[in-house]
């Protein structure tokens, strides 16, 4: 087998196609088996990264290969307790550019830099909604009553199973089920509510 790293579903592929870096994927320093923890972890927010910008989920997994490639082959450059996020994403603008530049040849594309005004405004726009929605939630939470408060604080701070939760205050799963979803739908309109102002 070419790839013994946990997450050969996704990079597995890469190594099959460009056989000459299946030898660093079978490293198992602990360095490495942390930089490919980190990887593994990452490859849904690249995914989102790329189809956000490609909107074409085939292109968006071949962007990723190649990304992933990029990633594995410049590992020994990432200094480790640095921005891990802020380099793959640097690395996959950086192949998204390229991929971009190629489909300009057979087609009419976007300049980069309309793209990076496109990244700039969803970027910005991305992290005021987050904080927005935050901020909302933390509201809303407040004015669940206790009885609701203590429910959400089980389910979703100390991670209680709902089985848990449900053998505790003698209830049946799908009665808990049930106050967890309205307590969802109540914190969702109330969201929303707040956001509309």
């Amino acid at each position: 087998m070419l790839v013994s790293c946990t997450c050969c579903y996704l990079l597995g592929p890469l190594f099959r196609r460009f056989p000459d870096i299946a030898g660093a994927a079978t490293n198992t320093s602990p360095e490495h088996t942390d930089f490919e923890v980190l990887l593994k972890a990452m490859q849904p927010r690249l995914y989102g990264f790329i189809l956000k910008r490609l909107a074409d989920k085939d292109q968006t997994l071949e962007v990723l290969q190649r990304t992933n490639l990029v990633i594995w082959q410049k590992a020994a450059d990432y200094q480790p307790g640095t921005n891990f996020t802020a380099w793959t994403f640097t690395i996959a603008r950086f192949q998204l550019m390229a991929w971009r530049k190629n489909l300009a040849r057979n087609r009419l594309v976007f300049s980069d830099t309309v793209y990076e005004q496109i990244d700039g405004k969803a970027e910005r726009s991305s992290e005021v909604n987050d904080d927005a929605r935050v901020d909302a939630l933390k509201d809303c939470v407040k004015q669940l009553n206790l009885d609701e408060s203590k429910l959400l604080e089980q389910r979703y701070q100390e991670d209680l199973p709902v089985a848990t939760i449900a053998s505790a205050m003698n209830m049946s799963l799908d009665a808990i089920g049930m106050k967890l979803s309205r307590i969802r739908k109540k914190l969702g309109v109330c969201i929303e509510r707040r956001l509309q102002k």
